[in-house]
């Protein structure tokens, strides 16, 4: 029992400081933004993360109580080695995490564009002129961070939806371009800029390259799926034999935090 209650301490302290993370960075990067008289672009994405944050504790809910009616009625055993009960992801839970995974991936646009930015003459000591090679340079510089970032994002979404997963990816991906399409038309207004047709093709581009991480996620998520499942129920199993067997705490660790 004192074995597992200190695996059960320390994976809550693990997620708890995991669940630190994105607010300090979305702080951080946000003041530093500031200091960069970007104003406008440090709003944005302090409202983006923002949303992220205040959508998760939702989502949290809404996965625990699609895990309570999949474990069936309370007290009965946990496998671990078994067969797990299937999980069926409500309305609910798929929207939320559609619209969490859009918000996700659209912060990881708004990081990554402005490191794309600062990077810009770092290395080759030359700015460029031109506004539309600034454009396509700047999401060049981007993708080794957004592509990653997206399919994590991406793996995630999956585990959580099961069977429909795919289509659901499909549509964060086609919602993800859409929400770049209009931040685009949104700045070029707001900066009284001349508008480039960079700002409409890359941003299609962008979106392909997310359908296609989507789908290699999607087949990840698949071949992993009975791994995070099992590892989820071991997480269970601890909680419950450290909190004394409660039935609930089985239920709510199926939909634990990734």
């Amino acid at each position: 029992m004192s074995s597992n209650h200190h695996h059960s301490t320390g994976a809550s302290r693990l997620s708890t400081v995991i669940a630190s993370v994105p607010p300090l960075l979305a702080a951080t990067i946000g003041l530093l933004l500031h200091t960069h008289n970007a104003e406008q672009v440090a709003q944005l994405t302090a409202g983006v993360a923002t949303l992220i944050m205040a959508g998760l504790p939702l989502l949290q809910r809404s996965t625990t109580a699609d895990c309570r009616r999949a474990a069936g009625p309370p007290g009965g055993p946990v496998p671990v080695l078994g067969p797990r009960p299937g999980v069926v992801p409500s309305r609910t839970t798929v929207v939320l995490t559609t619209v969490l995974g859009v918000a996700a991936f659209w912060l990881l646009y708004l990081l990554t564009t402005w490191l794309g930015l600062g990077s810009l003459g770092y290395w080759s000591g030359e700015y460029p002129d031109d506004p539309s090679e600034v454009y396509r340079a700047i999401a060049l510089r981007s993708l080794p961070v957004l592509l990653p970032g997206v399919f994590a994002v991406a793996v995630a979404m999956a585990h959580r939806l099961h069977h429909v997963a795919r289509p659901a990816l499909i549509t964060t991906s086609a919602l993800y371009t859409a929400a770049v399409l209009t931040t685009n038309a949104v700045l070029v207004h707001h900066w009284r800029s001349e508008p480039l047709p960079e700002n409409v093709y890359v941003p299609l581009l962008l979106g392909v390259l997310a359908w296609l991480v989507c789908l290699l996620a999607h087949w990840y998520a698949a071949r992993t799926q009975e791994l995070f499942d099992a590892l989820q129920a071991v997480r269970m199993e601890l909680r419950r034999g450290a909190q004394g067997g409660r039935p609930s705490d089985g239920a709510e660790e199926l939909a634990g935090v990734e």
